[in-house]
């Protein structure tokens, strides 16, 4: 990457940062789309906002892209956020099987990020009955959804 493109990079990553931690994430994705930067990292960021915006399903596929790229399954060099925050999608769409899967698959388990999907997902498990729990471990899981408590989306 030529040391323009770096800096602008780096440029537009930093306000972008800022407008997130302040709440302002359509402010965020309209300065990251003002940059026209495609690369996996402002992809990720292009995602987050998406997430904080409600809009689950452009999140789903651009978090997909980025976190599968052309393969069935995640592949191992894939970033920690890439896989937690298609995993929270996976969550605010209500498709817990895929985000159980992808949580349980990531190594690093000690992450900040996967620690928060793990709760929110372990949270969900307790507040179910007996019978709900037992479904779960055959991999059937009740309508009830998993809510995301936590500020969604993480930045690398």
């Amino acid at each position: 990457m030529s040391s323009h493109k770096l800096k602008s990079a780096t440029i537009a990553r930093d306000p972008v940062r800022q407008l997130l931690d302040q709440g302002r994430p359509q402010e965020a994705l309209n300065l990251l789309k003002h940059f026209g930067q495609n690369t996996a990292s402002s992809k990720n960021t292009q995602g987050v906002c998406l997430l904080r915006l409600g809009k689950i399903h452009e999140a789903v596929t651009i978090l997909s892209e980025i976190t599968f790229g052309s393969n069935i399954c995640i592949p191992p060099e894939t970033p920690v956020v890439f896989q937690t925050n298609f995993a929270t999608a996976m969550l605010m769409a209500n498709n817990k099987e895929a985000a159980i899967s992808v949580v349980e698959h990531i190594d690093d388990k000690q992450h900040p990020a996967v620690a928060r999907v793990r709760n929110a997902i372990k949270t969900w498990e307790r507040s179910l009955n007996l019978f709900q729990r037992v479904l779960c471990k055959l991999g059937i899981y009740p309508e009830k959804a998993i809510p995301v408590d936590f500020v969604p989306g993480d930045l690398e």
